[in-house]
Parts: structure tokens; sequence; C-alpha cells
């Protein structure tokens, strides 16, 4: 009878210690797929003391410079020493080139850097609105997303809490 409930007993915790384990989040599986995460042609509008301020279409993976470029270079008093002319531009935004003087300040109505969520450290996640630090860790888990709707399959964020990130989100 000792016997018995010895191996019972085992049998009981050799369940419960599977159960227990296969519950664990995340469940994850390797996917060797193919992220094109430069794939889109940012569209960016360029105002300030440029000689052709507008909107421009850029090649996939432009710079400030190359903006600043398009937009038929600066004007002399133009203060590039106020710009980043290395950084990356993103879809929708705007590159205020100030004059000799002036600050370069963010206009209202200028959508904010976006976060890309592939390249993004947990810290630059936090960052956005609504992303604590939990939630972050799960987005770099669930890496690579194609596209932000894939952020659904991410433990927390259902369609609407990826409706009110995604102005703050990029791929």
């Amino acid at each position: 009878m000792a016997r018995f409930r010895l191996v019972a007993l085992y049998a009981y915790l050799g369940l419960v210690l599977l159960l227990g384990l296969a519950r664990l989040e995340p469940h994850l599986s390797v996917r060797f797929s193919s992220v094109l995460i430069e794939d889109v042609q940012p569209t960016v509008s360029v105002v300030g003391a440029v000689k052709n301020p507008g909107l421009y279409t850029l090649p996939p993976g432009a710079r400030v410079a190359d903006a600043l470029a398009a937009a038929g270079g600066a004007l002399p008093e133009a203060d590039l020493d106020a710009l980043d002319l290395a950084a990356p531009v993103g879809d929708a935004e705007t590159l205020r080139v100030p004059a000799a003087g002036q600050e370069a300040a963010t206009t209202l109505g200028v959508p904010p850097a976006r976060v890309s969520v592939n390249r993004a450290s947990a810290a630059e996640l936090e960052k956005v609105p609504g992303i604590g630090p939990e939630l972050a860790r799960r987005i770099i888990i669930y890496r690579p997303y194609r596209s932000l709707d894939e952020l659904t399959r991410v433990p927390g964020i259902g369609p609407r809490s990826l409706e009110r990130l995604r102005p703050y989100l990029k791929p």
C-alpha cells in the first residue's frame, strides 16, 4: 500500500509539472521568413529654410539629408547644425529646417517619430504611451512583424489597443 501511494504521488507530481510547463507563456515557434522593414517609400513634408518646400516621396531607407536634397537644398540662412542629417525619415513626418537663430521646434499636428517594433529596444518601446515594461518585453519576444496588424498576436494587445498604439509605431 505504501508503494502504491509513492507511485501515485510521483505520477501526480509529474503530471502537475508537465501541465505547468505546458501553460508557460509564450508559446513560440521559430519562423524563418523574410521581413522587409524598409519597403515603404516615405512621403515627408519639408518646410522652413529650403529652396522648394513641399511634399516629397523618397526611396526606402531615406535620411534627412535625402529629404533636404529632394527639396532643392537648404537656403543660405538655414541652420543645418540643428538637424541630424543622418537620421532616417519615416512616412508622414514633417522636416522643419530652421533659419539661423530659430529653434528646430516641433509643430502642433506633426506626428511624433514612430518607433519600429522590429528594431526598438525595450526602453524605446516603453516611451510609447500605453506600453509598459511587460508589454515591451512581450512585443520583443513575438518579433518579427511584417505589419502592425500582427501585433494582435501579442498577449495584451487587441484591436482597440492596436488602434491606440498605431500612430506611434511602425514595422
